[in-house]
């Protein structure tokens, strides 16, 4: 796996020949729902019509009363682009556990996953409806994920009256497909070898079998059941349907601080919008649908000991989206009414903000002369309504996170020297204190034990006093999107305005950290591979690094200015000096921020410091006492 992250990149950032960051598969977690036998069960057959746009998966899985192998492929809501429905089927050259299919040879090339429908009894339609039948779906290249390559292709395949797989349409990279577009095609089903009780019907890609390559994207997928309604060129489907999901209610973030939301609740708190279609392709100028929505809030405030207290909020009701919506419009819906932050406990440890937003389309109002669209006879049992609703969460606690808590993949560097620094933008004017990190490192490939130079840094410039933290880390990989706490409790980092975390490369292997898809904060994201900071342009989404806010000591080396002096001697010194008190606890760093060993010892009225290696130089020594920090440079000759 080392071999296969060295020698092909995914989703680069390319500066004077270098690849900045890299893209890498993350394990899934190993569980009943992803083993081989939950993948190749036997399902009952269905009957006609079939209809899957995968909004209503969960976990990342196609529905098994639909579809056999719905591990292999990966269900989610990042990865296309302006998608017709809101979540998408992704095919790459990850298993259903997310580990490559190939390990051994980096270039290897096959088939990867597949996406097979449950038996469809076709021999029910009468002879007139079989031939209405078609089957229709929308395909994408490339989308977020990595672009195949010439001669990579996406096919359907039909199962005839024989057992036997025939491809009936596939599409190769030509070098002319977008990866912004979601392609509708339509392909009719006539022949009589299809039309038997153990119709099947398979999606597979033909891609590198090494990792995350080679994405194609598949969503709304439909046959109908051949009973009159339109051509089967351009079913009239009777939805409306969430493409996009919520914005977040925090602007950027989708987690802050409580103290630093209440500095400014106003200004902190954003009205998020979510994204409507309409998919009914006769709904143009002049008759498209009314649209209304209902919103609804759950706040769940939580304190340690205490049984948490939860209001329900009715937000808005039957309010209009304003004005029709017509065929393909994709119309930005922004919640009118918030819950109100004043009816929040403002000390408690966190508060968990859900919305829920429901749209009235009229997708299930039944066809008559004059009104509905949905005709019983072509579309029962199907239920377009399963689209139209959808529900995001939000965390007020002592944390910043830009990403949503799940990872799709890795994202790092692999080059000795090299540094990544991610921006955070604190949303409050005072300093506060990061007591914490918290980094996703998934498990992937190598393993060995790793060791980074971990920084926060006030600016990405070559000066000294902008390292407010600066160390040697081994880094720990965690199971599935759990977290590594790095405390900071002895040497606790004051902030104020902006700062960065990151690391800087120790050894060629790659280190990599979780990558949230779904989120996009990619322009905060920076790296230095040869001695420039280069802001990211080209990767999406974000990196689970998230700092933890507290009431630590104080700053160490920050940007909160000092203004209590301590009073020492000597000072010049030669790595001997003494502070003229007692004192709680003293620290003694280098312009780098990294910590020096030193004796300490306490005297009748005095404290006795002695730098165990002492090199001439200038420090900052601080000390804390009755609760109050206190700083002032030494010089070492």
């Amino acid at each position: 796996m080392n071999r296969l992250v060295l020698s092909i990149f995914f989703l680069c950032t390319i500066s004077s020949g270098f690849c900045q960051l890299i893209v890498v598969p993350i394990q899934k977690e190993n569980s009943s729902k992803t083993s081989s036998t939950a993948r190749t069960r036997s399902v009952d057959p269905i009957t006609l019509p079939f209809w899957e746009d995968f909004s209503a998966a969960r976990k990342g899985y196609a529905d098994t009363i639909k579809w056999q192998y719905g591990n292999s492929v990966w269900i989610n809501s990042g990865m296309g682009i302006d998608p017709p429905s809101y979540n998408v089927a992704t095919f790459d050259g990850l298993d259903s556990l997310g580990k490559p299919y190939n390990v051994n040879d980096v270039l290897a090339k096959g088939f990867a996953d597949k996406l097979i429908s449950a038996p469809i009894r076709m021999d029910l339609p009468s002879a007139s409806e079989r031939l209405a039948i078609a089957i229709t779906f929308f395909y994408q290249f490339q989308g977020n994920g990595e672009p195949p390559d010439a001669g990579d292709l996406l096919s359907l395949a039909f199962k005839n009256n024989l057992g036997v797989w025939e491809v009936v349409w596939s599409i190769e990279n030509d070098g002319t497909l977008m990866k912004d577009k979601f392609i509708p095609v339509t392909i009719p089903i006539t022949a009589g070898k299809y039309f038997h009780d153990n119709f099947q019907f398979r999606f597979q890609n033909f891609a590198r079998l090494s990792g995350p390559y080679d994405t194609w994207h598949v969503d709304y997928i439909y046959i109908g059941n051949g009973k009159s309604q339109t051509s089967p060129v351009y079913p009239l489907f009777p939805d409306r349907a969430i493409s996009k999901p919520f914005t977040s209610i925090f602007s950027t973030y989708s987690s802050m601080p409580i103290k630093h939301f209440y500095s400014a609740p106003a200004a902190n708190f954003t009205k998020p919008s979510i994204t409507i279609t309409n998919r009914r392709q006769d709904q143009t100028t002049g008759n498209g649908q009314p649209v209304s929505y209902s919103s609804t809030a759950k706040i769940t405030m939580i304190k340690e000991g205490q049984a948490p207290t939860i209001l329900n909020s009715i937000l808005d009701v039957n309010l209009n989206i304003g004005g029709e919506l017509k065929f393909n419009d994709q119309r930005l819906v922004t919640l009118q009414t918030m819950p109100n932050p004043a009816t929040f406990d403002a000390t408690s440890d966190s508060i968990h903000i859900q919305l829920k937003i429901a749209f009235d389309t009229g997708d299930d109002k039944i066809k008559t002369p004059t009104e509905g669209d949905y005709d019983f006879n072509v579309f029962n049992p199907l239920i377009f309504k399963i689209n139209d609703s959808l529900s995001a969460s939000y965390i007020l606690s002592d944390f910043y996170a830009y990403d949503d808590g799940a990872a799709e993949y890795g994202a790092g560097l692999n080059q000795p020297g090299a540094q990544v620094a991610y921006q955070f933008d604190m949303k409050t004017t005072e300093p506060d204190t990061i007591v914490a990190v918290d980094i996703y490192f998934p498990r992937f490939g190598d393993e060995s034990n790793r060791i980074i130079q971990f920084q926060i840094l006030r600016d990405l410039t070559d000066k000294a006093s902008d390292v407010l933290y600066q160390g040697n880390l081994p880094i720990q990989r965690n199971s599935l999107n759990k977290f590594w706490r790095i405390p900071l409790v002895e040497e606790p980092i004051g902030v104020k305005g902006k700062f960065y975390i990151g690391w800087k490369q120790l050894a060629s292997a790659t280190i990599a950290v979780g990558l949230d898809k779904n989120t996009d904060s990619g322009d905060m994201i920076y790296t230095n591979i040869n001695g420039a900071w280069e802001q990211n342009t080209s990767l999406k989404g974000s990196l689970m690094i998230r700092p933890v806010f507290g009431p630590g000591k104080g700053g160490v080396i920050s940007g909160v200015d000092e203004t209590i002096p301590i009073s020492l001697y000597p000072n010049p010194s030669s790595g001997t000096f003494y502070i003229s008190s007692l004192v709680d606890e003293v620290i003694l760093l280098d312009t780098t921020g990294k910590r020096i060993s030193i004796n300490i010892e306490s005297e009748t009225d005095r404290t006795r410091i002695s730098i165990q290696s002492p090199s001439p130089g200038l420090y900052l020594l601080r000390t804390y006492q009755n609760k109050v920090w206190k700083s002032s440079k030494v010089v070492v000759r």
